[in-house]
């Protein structure tokens, strides 16, 4: 992140385990995820964990 890597999570799976809140304080971006095929489309390269 301090090198301006973007680092989202996904919404639906952080509210399940109660983290997003935490998640958002510490910088990431929280939202849900359906977009991610989006992306691949666009030719975007990802990590995800």
């Amino acid at each position: 992140m301090e090198q301006g890597t973007a680092v989202k999570a996904c919404k639906g799976c952080s509210d399940m385990y109660g983290i997003s809140d935490k998640l958002e304080e510490l910088g990431v971006e929280v939202k849900y995820m359906g977009e991610i095929t989006n992306y691949m489309k666009e030719g975007r390269h990802m990590l995800t964990l």
